[in-house]
Formats: C-alpha cells, sequence, structure tokens
C-alpha cells in the first residue's frame, strides 16, 4: 500500500514538472523562438518583443481590412456574369490593401533584421524574406 502510494506520488510529480517545463516554453512571446535562435542579448530580446509589439498593432488592422475586401470582392464576383467595373475595382483593393501589408512585413523584417548579431542577419532575412516575396523559387 506504501509502495503505491509513493509511485504515484512520483507520477503527479513527474506531470507536474512537465507542465511547469510545458508552459516555460510554450507561454513565451511569439518572438521567444527568434531570440533563442539567434542569440539575443537580453536588451535585444527586449527591442525585438517591442518591435513585434509594434507589428501586432499594426497588422490587425490591415487583416480587417483585407477580410472586408475580399468579402467584397466575393459579392461582387458571384454575383456576375463578366468581370464588371465594380469587380476591377474590388480586385484594385484587394491588391492595394496586400501591397500595404508586404510593405509592413518588410519593413518590419529589417528592423528586427537590425537587432540581431550581424553575423545572423543574412540567415534571417532568408528565413522571412519568402513570405513575403513569392519568387516561385528562383534565387
Amino acid at each position: 500500500m506504501k509502495r503505491g502510494f509513493l509511485v504515484l506520488l512520483a507520477v503527479i510529480a513527474v506531470g507536474f514538472g512537465g507542465v511547469l517545463i510545458a508552459r516555460h516554453f510554450f507561454q513565451g512571446p511569439p518572438s521567444s523562438w527568434l531570440c533563442h535562435e539567434y542569440g539575443l542579448s537580453p536588451v535585444q530580446t527586449v527591442k525585438v518583443e517591442a518591435l513585434q509589439q509594434q507589428y501586432g498593432s499594426r497588422c490587425g488592422p490591415y487583416c480587417d481590412a483585407m477580410c472586408e475586401a475580399n468579402a467584397r470582392l466575393e459579392t461582387v464576383t458571384f454575383g456576375s456574369a463578366s468581370v464588371t467595373p465594380e469587380i476591377r475595382d474590388a480586385v484594385t483593393e484587394t491588391d492595394r490593401i496586400r501591397t500595404q501589408t508586404r510593405i509592413a512585413m518588410l519593413e518590419h523584417f529589417y528592423a528586427v533584421a537590425a537587432e540581431l548579431p550581424p553575423e545572423r542577419r543574412k540567415q534571417y532575412l532568408r528565413k522571412v524574406l519568402p513570405l513575403v516575396i513569392e519568387s516561385c523559387g528562383a534565387r
């Protein structure tokens, strides 16, 4: 009986330890992987986290605007038998918002790269720029 209780207590302790470890790794800020992977100092980490927060506040309105523009495009295209001036305008609007979003992403990526150690900047940019460039595989 005593042995079973000790085994149960050990299982609970291991489970609790696992939860603490998981919380440590998975509840950090979104930039924590970047700070760890690129070996940032505490000062650089604070700067990158501030950049992430600043970008997040810019990104939300772009996402909202894009959803609205896409909804409008969907409405006018499904309600039409051909490409109308209204459809052209809706496509132009989605492209305008997409362009603004891509520029904001590039500004953010270059701002983060400026905080990285010089020898790691190029590696970071090679990882993130394809998210914006969509280069069809050419490098």
